[in-house]
């Protein structure tokens, strides 16, 4: 199964023994939603919803995938409370909470949502009753019964339930670039080793899921990758989210810009690259490559001729190394000596032009700018007059550019203005973030998906 939650709580709420859990943050950070992930996952053949908040009706509406979960009742918590037919005399409620959960079979889950809303419920003085009876839920029952306990609270301040609990999870939100992103802290998991105490996570779809750590293209063996087809007026990036964005993908005759920053968003550009590569040699288009600084056409094979055929690799894709001195002559590799931008440029400009559009050329400008020193003024103003050309030269023949650049880059400014599309990568919690300033879009987080048999490149909105 696919679980929704971060390593560290599953390893704690599938020990066996019995766990209380206080989820805390601010209102609509997603608590509710956390904690119907859990009781999917770990409510086992019954589980409790204690609410004072919501209805069963309202619930199915706002989360219609709980209709199918069986094992799962729901409790108007108020009602253990003041319902005189079925408890004519006052009784403690712990007494109550007992009775119910022996009612329920011992539930494997009990989820109270929360326990600030249910003591605004309770009548004058039972206040410190409804603590206590908490309190001894957490001490007592939730190892009595080896059952996880998880409790939903409206503050984030310090109360006395942080001291006995075993675990804290807490919700709230962060800003990336003006925009609106979730993140998870785990704050306490007594008896869980912590290997990342952040998480990013969506609610898309009224579904809690939190984001691993972004993975690296594992190509110890060859997988399948889905040919996301080009359209008369497009070409597809391979990822069907991404040219959702674009509206069908990169247009012909477009440029893009993918601007990335530390080595993990570097990661995650050079895998949109990857998976824009394979999926037009797959297509039978043609794809030029100036590599970034650091890979070479011997690296840039390993990542790609796994997912093609070799004949389709060695046809439609080429790439140019900057180098002075050759050394073994590959029949796809061209070398430019990198003395001089305008001897160079030509060269890998003509190449292009006589190849069947769409032509898919992807430039590492950190490369460009140390070998053709592009922080002395005069080398850079003559590389973008080269580069406002050519970009004109793309529009008319409808081929596509994508330009890789570092944070900072030198040509990031001006190219900046010349480009149809503004990508930028970013990493939040181990995760890979993408968004777009050109069109302008919400933060998304870019996952390799893998499995034995199939590589998958996908977005996830942050909602």
């Amino acid at each position: 199964m696919n679980s929704r939650i971060p390593p560290e709580l599953r390893g704690a709420l599938s020990a066996g023994a019995g766990y209380s859990l206080l989820i805390k943050g601010e209102p609509g950070t997603g608590k509710t939603m956390l904690a119907f992930e859990m009781l999917d996952e770990f409510g086992g053949d019954n589980a409790i919803y204690l609410s004072a908040r919501i209805s069963l009706p309202a619930l199915y509406s706002q989360f219609p995938w709980l209709e199918e979960r069986v094992g799962f009742s729901v409790v108007d918590a108020t009602k253990l409370y003041i319902s005189s037919k079925a408890f004519p005399r006052a009784h403690p409620i712990s007494d109550i909470l007992h009775l119910k959960m022996v009612e329920e079979g011992k539930p494997a889950t009990l989820v109270i949502d929360s326990w600030e809303a249910i003591a605004s419920e309770v009548k004058e003085g039972k206040k410190e009753e409804l603590e206590a009876a908490i309190t001894d839920l957490v001490r007592n029952y939730a190892t009595q019964y080896k059952m996880n306990l998880i409790l939903v609270s409206e503050t984030t301040d310090t109360t006395p339930l942080d001291y006995i609990v075993d675990g804290i999870v807490e919700l709230s939100r962060t800003t990336i670039d003006y925009r609106r992103a979730r993140e998870m802290v785990l704050k306490k998991l007594r008896g869980t080793r912590i290997d990342q105490h952040k998480y990013g996570f969506t609610l898309d779809g009224g579904r809690f899921r939190s984001f691993s750590p972004f993975q690296r293209r594992r190509i110890e063996k060859p997988r399948r990758v889905a040919v996301v087809p080009n359209t008369a007026t497009n070409v597809s990036t391979g990822c069907v989210e991404i040219d959702r964005i674009l509206e069908g993908g990169l247009n012909k005759g477009s440029t893009t810009i993918v601007e990335y920053g530390d080595d993990l968003s570097l990661l995650g550009y050079q895998s949109i690259v990857a998976h824009l590569i394979i999926n037009s040699i797959q297509q039978g288009n043609y794809c030029v490559k100036i590599p970034s600084s650091g890979w070479d056409e011997r690296r840039l094979r390993r990542g790609i001729l796994p997912f093609v055929k070799e004949e389709d690799y060695m046809k439609y894709f080429t790439v140019f190394e900057i180098r002075k001195e050759k050394k073994e002559v590959r029949e796809n590799v061209k070398v430019l000596k990198g003395e001089s931008m305008e001897e160079d440029f030509p060269l890998f400009t003509d190449f292009i032009s006589n190849l069947e559009p769409p032509v898919t050329v992807i430039i590492g400008t950190d490369l460009l700018e140390y070998q053709y020193r592009l922080k002395t003024v005069a080398n850079l103003a003559r590389m973008l007059e080269l580069f406002s050309y050519w970009v004109m030269e793309v529009r008319e023949v409808g081929n596509v550019g994508v330009f890789g650049m570092p944070t900072g880059g030198a040509l990031g400014k001006e190219l900046g203005h010349m480009v149809t599309n503004r990508f930028r990568v970013t990493v939040l919690d181990r995760s890979v973030i993408l968004y777009c300033n050109r069109p302008d879009t919400k933060l998304h987080c870019l996952e390799n998906i893998i499995t034995e048999e199939a590589l998958k490149l996908k977005l996830t909105a942050f909602v």
